[in-house]
């Protein structure tokens, strides 16, 4: 435990001098790696670090034939043995290319905003049959190579991937999850498409990689099923009953011997079951990590400082005023005049919305415990709670002013009657109605926006591409209120439209247009009364733009700008830029907060004496007995033994207590719908650091900016802003980039609001992931992603996440299995590149609640949101019987040993746990505790 302290905080600093570090491996073992003999029986083509590498079939030193940008997978060769196929992420989609074997002539076979996977060659060489979302799911597609026509093979709603053809060509065998009979199938080709469907075998679990014996009689395909990977010929499983058969097409290579991978080798098998044997490889990876010296963050910054942490501006109906967040309270702003705070409290006020005659606000806040909607009379300041339990936001107004539309804990889209409140005139419903949609799964849905006539709703929703891959688009989702049916809208197919949260769309108040974040700018676009899009999306600004809200009138926009508002008229496009100019400044000891920009004074050299029992202090087994620690300000003067002439000014008495260092919770996505109570979580859990690697840069910077200047508690926070991506997406707020300027944009606005580093996601491509990294290490800023080849060899710092998600459907960190071989422990090892595991959401927290739930009666947990007990309460109350226990353990076990191996191999682990997924505070005690029973001290 103390060396992983220890190697907690040097993500936050990473390098404490510049230096350029060469690194030379050799690698003989490869995780979920994929291989494929050529027909003469000569050469075995395969990936590794998402090149496709040949070497001789019996094994030795490998040839890279594909460069590291390609991230190149899973190889097929054609009958003449002269070129190999395979899938390649080389922009925002897979595509199927091609390559010979010397490494010339590559050349891009299929294009388009669609997923492209698993390429496989007919027989007579003249067509490739692959997997795509083109249709919406997955289905099998046939291209012909000559006149490049592609053709649907297969139409089941369900998805079908993974096509082999039969040695006559006739048919193509597929896996399926089809719910009437999940297995693998085969279907007829016709010069029509497909013809006539067969189930070859049902089978249970995730399959893979269906491939036909010599004579067309007996398939081969994966299966894995908890924690066994079958390799399955026929009807028999003949993998080792422990093997760990990696997710890819298994290939004959005679009638009776089978080339396949596991275990991170490449290996031959008896087609009838017996021993396999390894095929060995080395392939030898060389690059330069370029030298970066991180920027340092100033804790003690004298004077004033610009407030970056403004969050949900909202412009009045009459185009006067503007309310927004700041420093945890709501303001009010006159366009011309000062801010104004309205609210004064240490609790957070978020997501203000005018009703549409201006004279009510509805907001958010956490002042009653949970985070509910309450309204305010702007004139008066009276004030009415709405609702109580669960977390409300994103409140909007009905065009008649009666009722709000707002999330419930950010999946749940409620109706609320608040004309008893308001005084309208209009009938009132005193039942509370059922919510108009829920979403599940994580597509956490962004604000909602009324139509002019109150009867639809419209949200920024994710639209995945298919059932397979949780990534699609974010675009509009219109409901109607009155029974919560859903119609897509999509202004540009393919083209997030909002990135959900606050992003729009907003329609308005006319009900003839919508505006909304598109590419990270304002855009607006002409709509019909039921909200479909009737002509082009215009572009209303020309840097980044966030929260827009129309004026009642519909002329114009309001939106944030990083620190400023612009108010833009839609009509001739002239703009008005609002400086709010609010500063706040580095709390003193023992300051009371107040005022009206922050907490007004200079930082203290007041001393503070802890008296501690007992020290550890992180650099030694040692303990030391009855000290005090001598504070000078926010720095640890000394430590000496006790003595009383050091007890003058403040005392803390510890002296029946252990002091240790407070500990850094390296991965954790801070949610606003907590409210203040966060920062205590944290504290009391003995946790004074947190890096959050993805989140809204204006919610992170409220959260530093309150904390540092004393409005309420909390550990000091090291902030991204939203994650970096593709075209396709997950996540709200998840920043989808094609490249070009907006790109640019991005990096600038991190280098303005003060980002402590960069998070890039999934479907970034590398060459763009490249530039990330160059561009944010010339700002000092490191950069954390999902991916560890090639990014480490462009110089990325951390790599989250052991397993996460990956775009390859599959992770080249860990198998289905969760296990990691030498590659991936001998980078991290050879190039200092951090690594956050996250044990814990792998099923490791879960494992430790059923063995020992006791956490659930500890007294801090009176803090969390109610559900967040019954959740591990219901895990703890269900029976598990032994297997199912025995089958946690195999697939959390794995994990923690990889851990242990990366420490012992050299490498630097940081201790993370991706909550709010698990609670906050006490996951990162149980991910600490997981690092030891994997075999740290």
């Amino acid at each position: 435990m103390r060396k992983l302290l220890s190697l907690a905080a040097c993500t936050l600093c990473l390098a404490l001098s510049p230096r350029t570090a060469a690194v030379h491996l050799t690698l003989h073992e490869g995780t979920n790696i994929a291989a494929a003999l050529s027909p003469d029986g000569r050469t075995i083509a395969f990936d590794l670090l998402g090149a496709i590498w040949t070497m001789p079939a019996s094994g030795g030193t490998a040839k890279r034939i594909t460069d590291e940008l390609m991230d190149a997978r899973q190889p097929a060769w054609s009958s003449d043995g002269v070129h190999i196929a395979f899938q390649a992420y080389r922009t925002s989609t897979w595509n199927i290319w091609s390559i010979n074997a010397a490494g010339s002539e590559l050349k891009q076979l299929t294009w388009g905003p669609f997923d492209d996977r698993e390429p496989h060659w007919s027989p007579d060489g003249s067509r490739i049959a692959f997997s795509s979302d083109r249709s919406g799911n997955y289905d099998i597609w046939v291209l012909t190579l000559r006149s490049g026509d592609v053709r649907r093979i297969t139409s089941n709603p369900a998805n079908d991937f993974a096509p082999a053809w039969s040695p006559d060509s006739r048919e193509i065998a597929f896996a399926s999850d089809r719910e009437s009979a999940r297995g693998v199938y085969a279907i007829q080709v016709t010069d029509a498409g497909g013809g006539a469907e067969r189930l070859v075998r049902a089978q249970a679990g995730v399959l893979a990689g269906p491939s036909w014996s010599p004579d067309g009689k007996t398939i081969a395909f994966n299966a894995i099923a908890g924690a066994k990977s079958s390799l399955v010929v026929g009807m028999t499983d003949v993998a080792d009953v422990d093997e760990d058969v990696f997710p890819f097409r298994p290939q004959w290579i005679s009638a009776a011997e089978l080339l396949y991978t596991a275990d991170g080798k490449i290996k031959r098998r008896p087609a009838a079951g017996g021993a396999a044997a390894n095929i060995e490889f080395s392939a030898d990876i060389s690059f330069d990590r370029p030298a970066f010296t991180p920027k340092r963050r100033d804790f003690a910054k004298p004077g004033p400082q610009p407030v970056r942490g403004i969050m949900h501006p909202a412009i009045s109906p009459d185009g006067k005023q503007i309310a927004f967040s700041a420093l945890g309270d709501l303001w009010l702003m006159p366009i011309g005049g000062a801010p104004r705070r309205i609210t004064n409290d240490p609790f957070i006020e978020m997501g203000a919305a005018w009703s549409p005659d201006g004279r009510w606000l509805a907001y958010s806040s956490d002042r009653a415990g949970s985070m509910d909607l309450w309204l305010r009379d702007v004139a008066t300041g009276v004030e009415h709670r709405i609702t109580s339990s669960g977390a409300r936001t994103n409140a909007a107004w009905s065009p008649a002013g009666n009722r709000i539309a707002m999330l419930r804990d950010g999946m749940e889209i409620e109706i609320v009657d608040v004309s008893r409140f308001v005084g309208t005139d209009m009938p009132r419903d005193t039942t509370p109605p059922p919510p108009v949609a829920t979403f599940r799964g994580g597509y956490e849905p962004g604000g909602p926006s009324w139509s002019s006539d109150g009867r639809y709703l419209v949200v920024s929703a994710l639209h995945p591409n298919s059932t397979r891959f949780r990534e699609g688009s974010n675009q509009v989702l219109r409901l109607t209120v009155e029974g919560g049916a859903e119609h897509w809208v999509d202004p540009i197919p393919q083209k997030s439209i909002g990135m959900r949260s606050d992003f729009g769309p907003v329609w308005s108040p006319d009900g003839t247009q919508m505006a909304a974040i598109v590419d990270g700018r304002l855009a607006a676009f002409p709509v019909s009364r039921d909200g479909e899009a009737v002509g082009p999306v215009r572009m209303l600004s020309t840097e980044l733009a966030n929260s827009p809200t129309w004026t009642g009138d519909s002329r114009r926009v309001l939106y944030q700008s990083d620190d400023r508002f612009k108010l833009v008229d839609v009509a001739d496009g002239s703009v008005r830029e609002i400086n709010p100019n609010l500063t706040w400044t580095v709390k003193s000891t023992g300051n009371v907060p107040g005022g009206t920009s922050g907490v007004a004074s200079a930082p203290s050299s007041a001393t503070r004496v802890i008296h501690a029992g007992r020290l550890w202090d992180g650099t030694s087994n040692a303990i030391r007995e009855n000290v005090d620690i001598v504070v000078e300000g926010t720095r640890i003067k000394s430590v000496e033994p006790h003595r009383a002439a050091l007890h003058t000014g403040a005392v803390v008495d510890a002296s029946r207590e252990t002091v240790i260092p407070g500990l850094i919770e390296i991965h954790a996505h801070l949610l606003k719908s907590y409210g203040e109570s966060l920062g205590r979580i944290f504290l009391a859990w003995g946790i004074t650091t947190v890096r959050n690697p993805a989140t809204n840069p204006f919610d992170a910077a409220e959260e530093r900016e309150s904390v540092e200047s004393g409005r309420r508690i909390g550990p000091r926070t090291f902030s991204a802003g939203d994650p970096i991506d593709g075209t396709r997406i997950y996540y709200p707020g998840g920043t989808t980039i094609d490249g070009g300027a907006q790109l640019a944009l991005q990096l600038a606005r991190a280098e303005r609001l003060g980002y402590d580093l960069m998070k890039t996601y999934v479907r970034l491509p590398d060459l763009l992931q490249k530039r990330v990294v160059e561009e944010a290490h010339k700002r000092g800023l490191p950069v954390t992603s999902h991916e560890l080849y090639p990014a480490v060899a462009f110089g990325a710092d951390g790599v989250e996440h052991i397993r996460g998600t990956s775009r390859r459907g599959y992770s080249p960190k860990q198998s289905q299995l969760n296990r990691t071989y030498a590659d991936v422990i001998e980078l991290l090892a050879a190039s200092g590149m951090t690594i956050t595991p996250t044990v814990g959401i792998q099923g490791g927290f879960q494992l430790q609640t059923i063995r020992d739930s006791s956490w659930l009666a500890d007294p801090r947990m009176a803090m969390y949101p109610p559900a967040v007990l019954r959740n591990g309460r219901l895990l703890a109350s269900q029976p598990h019987p032994q297997s199912d226990l025995d089958q946690r353990v195999a697939l959390v076990t794995p994990i923690e040993k990889t851990v242990s191996r990366i420490v012992h191999a050299g490498g630097r682990v940081t201790a993370g746990t991706d909550s709010a997924i698990n609670p906050y505070g006490i996951a990162l005690l149980m991910e600490l505790e997981q690092y030891v029973s994997g075999g740290l001290s």
